[in-house]
């Protein structure tokens, strides 16, 4: 007996309306955008964020709740679970996009830097896969902010890649064991304009010297972000968990000596 091929209305899987969306890291960059966009498909959206004020202002933005804590810290997470549930009942997608890049020689990394490293792009993420699942008892989906620097190496990424690399193997398990009723993703950034980056390179034409050497024309937007992660929120990627997709513009399929 052959499999009944069925058309779902695609409209309706990218519909997040009735389901609640908590993010990580909301208040800036991609994390703000991946509110907006949860938003505008229909989610109630939970932003969290380390910083009470920039919390406040994307939560008026989408509607939403603010939610304020440390996501290293156990006791902070649980708590911002718990109230996200209390407001808007049972979280059906997750997204979390903490990381921070403290780049330099692996010679020079100092044990703190190393810890902090640890903490900021990997801690959270396994503190949010143990609470978060006990929060999603509907289902749902997880997203994960990787980075490029976690599949390829580069000279002075040695923490933050180790970290990065970390996470989307993680991911892989977390998938085996809160599968089938949560799907479990990263989206791996490449360059992309954040305010973070821009305070790092302030330089007029930096974006744009950077954007010649990626095969699309352009260093990413946080927007383009933003979109991959609504896709592993919605029903578009329903068979798909466990997954690393690469956002990069086409970078990483350089030749590795190309001049362009």
């Amino acid at each position: 007996m052959g499999i009944t091929e069925l058309t779902p209305d695609y409209r309706e899987l990218l519909d997040l309306t009735g389901r609640h969306v908590l993010v990580l890291g909301g208040g800036l960059g991609i994390g703000r955008q991946t509110c907006l966009a949860a938003a505008s498909v229909g989610a109630r959206v939970s932003v969290a964020d380390a910083d009470e004020a920039r919390a406040k202002a994307v939560a008026e933005e989408v509607g939403g709740l603010a939610l304020t804590g440390d996501a290293t810290v156990r006791a902070d997470v649980e708590r911002i679970f718990a109230e996200a549930v209390r407001r808007f009942g049972p979280v059906h997608g997750l997204a979390d996009i903490i990381g921070i890049a403290d780049n330099g020689p692996l010679s020079e990394v100092s044990d703190e830097l190393w810890q902090r490293g640890l903490d900021l792009n990997l801690r959270h993420a396994f503190l949010a896969l143990q609470v978060g699942a006990k929060a999603m008892e509907e289902g749902g989906s997880m997203v994960f902010v990787g980075s490029v620097s976690g599949l390829r190496s580069a000279p002075g990424h040695a923490v933050y890649g180790a970290a990065k690399a970390a996470l989307s193997n993680l991911v892989s398990t977390a998938c085996l064991e809160l599968g089938p009723d949560i799907r479990v993703n990263v989206v791996a950034p490449g360059q992309t304009a954040t305010p973070r980056i821009a305070e790092r390179h302030p330089e007029p034409d930096y974006y744009e010297r950077a954007g010649a050497r990626v095969p699309l024309g352009r260093v990413g937007s946080t927007s383009d972000i933003a979109s991959a992660i609504l896709f592993f929120l919605s029903g578009l990627s329903g068979w798909i968990t466990g997954q690393t997709l690469v956002v990069d513009g086409g970078t990483g399929r350089k030749f590795a000596y190309s001049d362009s």
